[in-house]
């Protein structure tokens, strides 16, 4: 089965594979990625975001009693490198976006949103896997940052502290994901509070309720312009929310059963002829915008299936079993192929480490599942 086999290749052979092949043991930090060799990426150049999503697969496998031996460790220490060079009190406080693992700098100071959503969703990770207060120290320094650097107009929060345009979802979608880990970990008004109010955001200005569908992009008072391609929609942002929002059903007993069904079915209209996969853009019309698939999409893809329950679980088998036949098919084991294109080319020139935590975030979910087996350990508690 599709499903079985992604869990136990996640687990006995990518989480392993990376451990090793992508973390700097000069450096104590995790890279960008892998050659398409499976050799480590020689660039030095690590994003934040990167880093802190490696920190959080790790720190959540180890809580979930299925990670390679000495992974905690590893995560703890990546995310002390992260905050040396990366973190500053200065203003504008917050993390950089982007620094140099062997000169120990910072090549990007931007203080940007996706990041900061990160770094929130590595933060309790670490917090619920080690108890530690070090960890919650850094998560309520993580959100002043949201709330003085990166505070937004018109509700929401800025891209960065420039106030870049256009103002996207995305970056609100993984701080809703950061908030619902928070909530889940360690039930505190407080979380529950800001996960609310980035469900309120999605509800009334990234869900677009007279199409059933996800607005992306958006002008400085969240205004839908042609200006700022608000017709470029993502099917794989879609699936991920129809997931989210499951999530947010069990937490806050909400019946979000009409938002994920309208999302869901827009997404559909993202499936690529001849494979039960989704295109990265289309357009709210169902006309693709791109001739690219990347992995990503797929997996929140899989991941949305599961979230629509027990009617969608075959097709969800059938999207797991076809990344084997696809992205994760003649790479160096433990790896994959990032991207194809509409003729199933290959055409990634890497293999990015952000795509780990999208597969992690699949395998976690089958682990969640009610009769699922594996290893679970108990949730440290603040």
């Amino acid at each position: 089965m599709g499903l079985v086999r992604l869990k136990s290749y996640f687990i006995d052979t990518v989480m392993p594979r990376w451990l090793e092949a992508a973390f700097d043991e000069g450096a104590q930090q995790f890279i960008e990625g892998l050659d398409l060799d499976g050799t480590p990426d020689k660039s030095g150049i690590v994003r934040a975001r990167t880093a802190a999503r490696q920190i959080y697969v790790f720190a959540h496998a180890h809580s979930l009693g299925v990670a390679p031996d000495g992974a905690l460790a590893k995560a703890e220490a990546a995310f002390a490198s992260l905050r040396k060079i990366a973190w500053s009190n200065d203003s504008p406080r917050g993390y950089a976006s982007a620094i140099d693992i062997a000169s120990a700098t910072v090549t990007d100071s931007r203080r940007d949103l996706y990041d900061h959503a990160c770094v929130l969703l590595a933060l309790a990770a670490l917090s619920t896997a080690t108890a530690k207060a070090c960890y919650r120290h850094a998560i309520a320094e993580v959100v002043e940052v949201l709330d003085t650097t990166l505070d937004g107009r018109f509700t929401g929060y800025a891209e960065d502290e420039r106030g870049t345009l256009p103002r996207r979802q995305n970056p609100h979608m993984h701080l809703f994901e950061a908030f619902l880990a928070l909530w889940e970990a360690f039930p505190d008004c407080r979380h529950a509070a800001r996960a609310g109010e980035l469900y309120l955001l999605f509800q009334g200005r990234f869900f677009d309720e007279r199409y059933g569908l996800l607005r992306e992009y958006f002008g400085p008072e969240w205004e839908v312009s042609t200006e700022f391609d608000s017709d470029r929609l993502s099917p794989g942002h879609m699936s991920e929310w129809v997931w989210l929002l499951g999530r947010y059903e069990k937490l806050s007993g909400r019946d979000l059963s009409r938002e994920k069904r309208l999302l869901f079915a827009n997404a559909l209209r993202g499936k690529a002829t001849g494979w039960p996969f989704v295109m990265d853009e289309i357009d709210p019309g169902g006309t693709l915008l791109s001739d690219k698939r990347r992995l990503w999409p797929q997996v929140e893809f899989l991941k949305a299936n599961l979230a629509m329950g027990d009617a969608n679980h075959e097709f969800a088998e059938q999207v797991a079993g076809a990344l084997f036949e696809s992205y994760l098919a003649d790479t160096p084991p433990g790896t994959w192929r990032d991207c194809f294109d509409l003729n199933g080319r290959p055409t990634a020139r890497t293999i990015p480490g952000s795509s780990l935590y999208h597969l992690w975030t699949a395998v976690a979910e089958l682990l969640n599942r009610p009769g699922a087996t594996s290893r679970v350990a108990a949730f440290a508690t603040p």
